[in-house]
């Protein structure tokens, strides 16, 4: 994020309140541990596993340094295990999507706001028109203190698999952790839409509906808004379901 969009205090603040709230679900938390996804320590939150012969669910995690594979597990399992009953274990790969989620719906306002805020500085407009416009008072409000305890409701889906390949103009292939845009509509709407390694999440940027999103989609087709012109936020990155049409986008 550039440099003065968010002061010290605000950035603390969201980093203990919302962001450590929002990585510690169980979907963020399993999903950056399948795509080794490191914290700003350089840390891989543990995964799930799984051993249906207790129905008990423990930790996993790899410590590449030592190329080493922990399990964390209970005492009946640890048992059995030992005892050689148990000798595998599963790792789900697939998790409902995270719905009705206060943090995550302050997560994505905070970041709507953040990027806007860049694109500002990124055209060399002054960040004062923003800091003033009232019509985005209530967002700033939602994230910042939520003090009426509002749940903005966002809309949340699948558009592509997790490890779907994506290209560069040299045809260099490169992972994509996330990408973001906005999205104006014909009822003057501005949604911001983010993704992340596929899971396409949706917030109306003017308060907690998204009745307008669902009718944009009917009438596109249900294609996310990143991909309308074949291109997505900043990036100019190709995904494989549009670089090879015979594919099948996973919407």
């Amino acid at each position: 994020m550039a440099k003065g969009i968010v002061c010290d205090t605000c950035n603390n603040y969201f980093a203990v309140k919302i962001e450590k709230q929002v990585l510690e679900t169980e979907f963020f938390k399993n999903l950056r541990f399948r795509n080794s996804l490191e914290s700003k320590k350089g840390r891989v939150p543990p995964g799930t596993a799984i051993f249906p012969k207790t129905n008990s669910n423990g930790e996993i995690s790899f410590d590449d340094k030592k190329n080493m594979i922990n399990v964390n597990v209970n005492e009946e399992t640890f048992q059995l295990i030992m005892e050689g009953k148990i000798k595998q274990l599963y790792l789900p790969m697939d998790y409902k999507l995270p719905t009705n989620n206060q943090s995550i719906s302050r997560m994505l306002g905070k970041i709507a706001l953040e990027i806007f805020a860049t694109r500002f500085i990124d055209q060399n407009v002054t960040l004062d028109d923003l800091i003033d416009e009232p019509q985005l008072d209530p967002l700033r409000n939602y994230v910042r203190f939520n003090h009426k305890n509002e749940n903005w409701i966002y809309y949340v889906r699948k558009i592509y698999s997790e490890d779907e390949p994506f290209f560069m103009a040299d045809d260099k292939k490169v992972d994509m952790v996330f990408e973001c845009d906005y999205l104006a509509t014909e009822l003057n709407e501005l949604y911001f839409i983010i993704a992340f390694k596929g899971i396409e999440f949706t917030l109306n940027l003017a308060g907690s509906c998204v009745d307008g999103y669902e009718e944009w989609l009917k009438k596109n087709n249900n294609i996310s808004p990143l991909y309308r012109h074949g291109s997505n936020f900043g990036y100019h990155l190709t995904p494989d379901f549009i670089k090879n049409p015979n594919n099948n986008a996973k919407n």
